[in-house]
């Protein structure tokens, strides 16, 4: 009797499956709005450009002004590649060109981004150094704007023969 039962109720279930087509009489029948997505959409995948004010704080030394141009692609909203490029006015021009790693954590429904930097680099002022270098910084976007941004961040380079120093950064991103 159970392997009757059982027979039975998955033959009714098979062929709910394979019922056919659903049709709906057109009478009384309403539009459902589509579902609106969960907070802004700016932080996808793709590359944004952008110019930046910065500042160089040398260990023991004094800030100087400077600023500088970035690129940047995201592989997803959470994982991507920057490169950078800054001039800041110390003795003699500081020329810094960084690659980094950013992994970022957006958070949808204020259009924000805190994200976490860390690469390598090579810095010219009157003496070439390779250096290595980890940040933070926040990313907010605009999705009236275009997705336009603004950022502001900070990293601590570690250079060689004890020449450490830190740049702040403030700018604005441009995705495309």
């Amino acid at each position: 009797m159970k392997k009757i039962a059982s027979l039975l109720m998955s033959l009714a279930l098979a062929s709910s499956v394979i019922a056919g087509p659903v049709t709906i009489s057109s009478k009384g029948s309403k539009m459902v709005a589509p579902i609106a997505p969960e907070g802004c959409t700016a932080f996808a995948p793709g590359g944004a450009f952008g110019a930046f004010a910065g500042g160089f704080i040398p260990s023991g030394g004094d800030a100087k002004l400077g600023g500088g141009v970035l690129g940047e692609y995201f592989f997803t909203e959470n994982l991507g590649v920057q490169g950078s490029y800054g001039v800041y006015a110390t003795n003699s021009e500081h020329h810094q060109f960084d690659g980094s790693l950013v992994l970022r954590a957006p958070i949808k429904s204020i259009c924000v981004a805190p994200y976490l930097l860390a690469g390598g680099g090579v810095s010219t002022n009157s003496t070439t150094r390779g250096d290595y270098h980890v940040g933070a910084g926040i990313d907010a976007r605009f999705s009236s704007l275009h997705n336009i941004g603004i950022f502001a961040d900070g990293a601590y380079h570690f250079a060689s023969e004890g020449a450490d120093f830190t740049i702040v950064r403030l700018g604005v991103k441009f995705p495309f």
